[in-house]
This record gives C-alpha cells, sequence and structure tokens, in this order.
C-alpha cells in the first residue's frame, strides 16, 4: 500500500516536487490500482492456461539457410592484393 512517507521517498528519487493536490491525487491513483489488483486476486484461475501472446505468432520471413555463395577463390580475385589465401591490406598503425 502506498503511504504518504513512501510517496514522499519516491518523489525524492525522482527528484518531483509535487502540490498537496498532486500528492492526494497520486495517492487516490495508487490506491484506485491496489483495490483493482486485490479484485483480481480474488479471480480464481486454477486450470486456466498461461497465455504469452495475445495474438499467434507466425514467422512471414523465409527460413535462414546458411550458404556459402562465393568461392575464396572468387573472392580473392577481387582484391587488389592478397597471399595465398587471404586479402592483403595496407597497415594502419605502424
Amino acid at each position: 500500500m502506498m503511504t504518504p512517507e513512501g510517496l514522499t521517498a519516491l518523489e525524492q528519487l525522482n527528484e518531483l516536487r509535487l502540490t498537496d493536490a498532486e500528492r492526494a491525487q497520486t495517492l487516490s491513483i495508487f490506491g484506485d490500482m491496489e483495490a483493482r489488483e486485490a479484485a483480481l486476486q480474488e479471480i480464481p484461475t486454477d486450470g486456466v492456461e498461461v497465455m504469452v501472446h495475445v495474438m499467434p505468432l507466425t514467422n512471414v520471413l523465409r527460413d535462414d539457410v546458411q550458404k556459402q555463395p562465393f568461392t575464396r577463390e572468387s573472392l580473392l580475385e577481387g582484391a587488389p592484393e592478397h597471399t595465398d589465401d587471404s586479402w592483403q591490406v595496407p597497415r594502419l598503425v605502424k
């Protein structure tokens, strides 16, 4: 249950400055939320299947299949300089 002291602590934590009217309104809102939560806790939910998603999820994208579209030799052909199996790049830091 939200108390005036708890609200003051939240104000300090979040660097808020509420007026007395705003404090009263905020405490009223927290009280309403707690009453609704208590009402929900009274509903018997034994045997109710847990719902993770409201709507069914389907993957509309293609399957992610690993493939090698290029050979090492074809990639080395485009290199300005290369060794036997790697691109050769200029040194950037001495």
